[in-house]
């Protein structure tokens, strides 16, 4: 699926046009006010300036529905036109998908983080879809000399009640046009829905399958160089002196050059080897003479992260949340257990490498890429360079993968400083070392849990204390941990006296979003915490979080739908079974996984998840998020972790940071929770139950905790 039309998308409008007239609805969101659905045809026939719209219609009866949020595989290429689709009532194969360009003025936010994507367009987009379906109602109603009322919408056709006779969307498209726009039109009653809720092809991916889809690595620019850089292999070091001479000397070889990229406050140089093809910078880079000052960094290594962590647990920490009187209850009460976990460094490691091609000019700017946050990229190139941000060119790109990575604006600004130097559009690529060991990563984390029982087996206080980096506090004199850092800490628990706090560690290794973020490090040790409790209290563990949240709908459903289809209460003597209940991104997730012995080994033989988003606008979508979850998932608790060795990175590629392989995953049932509610994230929901729900399966059969990842799967 490509991006970039071979004509420029105003003359394209325009081409089109001539045939006849056309709707073209989109939105304007303005900061502090509701976004106003409007036609974007001007009144002179121009199509809309450089307005965007969500649908064009033209005379033929040709349906364009246009994405606006930016795909990295998470499925919104197909979503958002499914959810207009529903209320314009057109059938998805019926119609063109096209993505739309970063435009804030007309899309609003388009950075896809955080799995809002559905969550945060799906009032909207129903109101567009169903505004242009009442313009052309009204328009058809006129011709007939009747009532809207009197008619309906179906197929892409309006339809008289009384005589059956019809209109193509096409044949009404020019009167339409002219009507005014709805600006709270009549949605549908769920109940009628034909699409939402059904499972439709993807339009993106056969273009993905026989590899006529771009991504950001596949782009080319007349003039392009090709930039490779080498940094400090420790984060932070200083550069003191290189030589360029054998580098220049490689055929092909242009530039070598300085270049920085700030990471979350903080500077990290690097020399750049710019050649006009990708190989003989590589090669120059390889041959590069630096010195770099790394001070006393090189005296960190993995056990001392951990050792600065637990040593820091015994400070006073900041309380993010409480309720009741916890070190009462815990002092006074008969059964008391605590336990710590610690979670490793993760990094992004998406299938396509970080790249970008920037193209800096004294009045314009273009930027060619896979990012998840497009108008982002234009604000940050903008201010940067001074230049005004209509003159900033955002050309998008499928991602090959992103978790979190694709949202800053780092390798951007690589791109963008050796292009102001060498007065080209440069394309700078990391190398999968490079992508692997520079971070910023997933933050490590040391989670200390306390609790306590009853003589009857109730839970009566629980404290949980996270220690980690806060990606909203680095590098900052500050010892006071942001509430972020808890994020997943479940407290719809109904345990009567909980406490929910955290200490900040600042150290040298950048942190930033990963796929569900905290979510990932604090539900290991929450739902672990809570297989602990129960076995404290002799009840069987899924039972026991059951009557714990008895009161919670979401959550029983969840947890009642998951032991029925995992047959949680049949015993066999050779499979262990764990479970793992958490929220993530409004999606409430239900994980039980089965663990067996074979050939001496444990091996996950079985996860079955019950997730809950609300409405299920495509559920195969939502089931492959939820795949995709569980395969990620298990990398991080048992394949990979990133560990530091004088001070760098030890893990530098696919040998060392492993990956799960397709043979090593196991048999996955997921059941998507019917739901009328309000539709919620999906992307990133499952993840975090992987780990617990595997370690406590591994308890449920050998008896061992594991409270320590990643872990050797033979080793236990």
């Amino acid at each position: 699926m490509k991006f970039e039309s071979k004509i420029p998308r105003r003359k394209f409008l325009k081409v089109s046009a001539l045939s006849g007239a056309c709707l073209a609805l989109g939105y304007i969101s303005i900061f502090g006010e509701e976004p106003r659905i409007v036609n974007l045809k001007l009144a002179n026939d121009e199509p809309g300036r450089a307005l965007n719209p969500f649908i064009f219609i033209d005379s033929s009866g040709k349906i364009t529905l246009y994405n606006h949020r930016p795909e990295m595989g998470q499925g919104t290429f197909e979503a958002i036109p499914m959810i207009i689709a529903e209320e314009l009532e057109v059938e998805m194969n019926h119609i063109i998908v096209m993505p739309s360009p970063a435009d804030r003025k007309i899309y609003g936010d388009q950075m896809v983080v955080g799995s809002r994507s559905i969550n945060g367009n799906y009032d909207l987009m129903r109101k567009i879809g169903a505004s242009a379906k009442e313009m052309l109602i009204a328009a058809a109603a006129s011709k007939w000399n009747i009532t809207a009322e009197k008619c309906y919408a179906e197929n892409a056709k309006v339809i008289n009640r009384n005589t059956g006779a019809q209109f193509t969307y096409g044949e009404l498209v020019a009167d339409a046009a002219k009507r005014p726009v709805p600006s709270n039109p009549t949605l549908k009653d769920p109940k009628d829905f034909t699409i939402i809720g059904k499972s439709f092809p993807r339009q993106d991916l056969p273009e993905k399958i026989n590899g006529k889809a771009q991504f950001g690595l596949d782009m080319e620019v007349p003039g392009m160089l090709y930039a490779s850089i080498e940094r400090s292999p420790v984060l932070l070091g200083k550069m003191v002196s290189f030589n360029a001479e054998k580098s220049k000397a490689v055929k092909g070889v242009k530039y070598v050059l300085e270049t920085s990229r700030e990471v979350f406050g903080q500077k990290r140089a690097g020399i750049a080897v710019i050649a006009d093809n990708y190989w003989a910078a590589l090669q120059g880079r390889k041959l590069l003479d630096i010195k770099w000052d790394n001070g006393d960094l090189e005296n960190w290594t993995t056990q001392k992260i951990q050792e600065d962590f637990k040593n820091a647990s015994q400070q006073t920490p900041t309380v993010f949340e409480e309720r009741g009187n916890f070190e009462k209850a815990y002092n006074n009460a008969p059964v008391k257990i605590e336990a710590s976990y610690e979670t490793p460094y993760q990094a992004h490691a998406p299938m396509e490498p970080m790249n970008a091609i920037v193209s800096v000019k004294k009045d314009q700017i273009d930027f060619w890429g896979s990012t998840q946050n497009p108008n982002g990229m234009r604000d940050f190139l903008s201010e940067k360079y001074n230049v005004p941000g209509d003159k900033v060119n955002i050309h998008y790109t499928f991602m090959g993968g992103a978790f979190g990575r694709r949202s800053l604006t780092d390798v951007v600004e690589e791109a963008a400083d050796l292009s102001s130097q060498v007065n080209a559009p440069v394309k700078v690529i990391w190398t999968r070392e490079d992508d692997i060991s520079q971070g910023p990563f997933r933050a490590c984390s040391l989670n200390i849990c306390r609790g306590s029982v009853d003589e009857n087996g109730n839970a009566l206080s629980l404290e949980h204390k996270v220690i980690c980096q806060d990606i909203r506090n680095q590098y900052r004199n500050s010892n006071k941990a942001t509430g972020g850092i808890a994020g997943g800490i479940n407290t719809e628990y109904a345990i009567p006296d909980m406490r929910i706090n955290g200490l900040l560690r600042n150290l040298y290794l950048p942190v930033s979003y990963w796929r569900s973020v905290y979510h990932s490090t604090n539900c290991f040790a929450h739902e672990s915490f809570i297989d602990e409790l129960a076995h404290a209290a002799k009840k069987d563990p899924l039972h026991f979080r059951l009557a714990l949240l008895k009161d919670n709908e979401r959550y029983s459903r969840a947890i009642k739908t998951v032991a029925e289809k995992s047959n949680w209460d049949s015993i066999a003597k050779d499979i262990g079974k764990g479970v793992a209940v958490m929220e993530r991104s409004g999606a409430v997730v239900a994980m039980v996984t089965e663990v067996k012995r074979i050939n001496g080994k444990i091996v996950p033989v079985k996860i079955t998840t019950a997730i809950d988003v609300g409405t299920p606008v495509n559920p195969d979508i939502i089931k492959a998020q939820t795949e995709g979850c569980i395969v990620m998932g298990l990398t991080a608790t048992y394949k990979s972790g990133i560990s530091i060795d004088k001070g760098r990175v030890a893990d530098t590629n696919f040998d060392k940071y492993k990956m799960l392989r397709i043979n090593e995953v196991p048999e996955m049932e997921i059941i998507v929770i019917n739901s009328t509610a309000h539709p919620e994230g999906a992307g990133e929901g499952a993840l975090p139950a992987v780990a617990p729900s595997v370690t406590n399966a591994i308890f449920n059969l050998t008896g061992k905790r594991i409270r320590s990842l990643p872990f050797d799967l033979s080793e236990v």
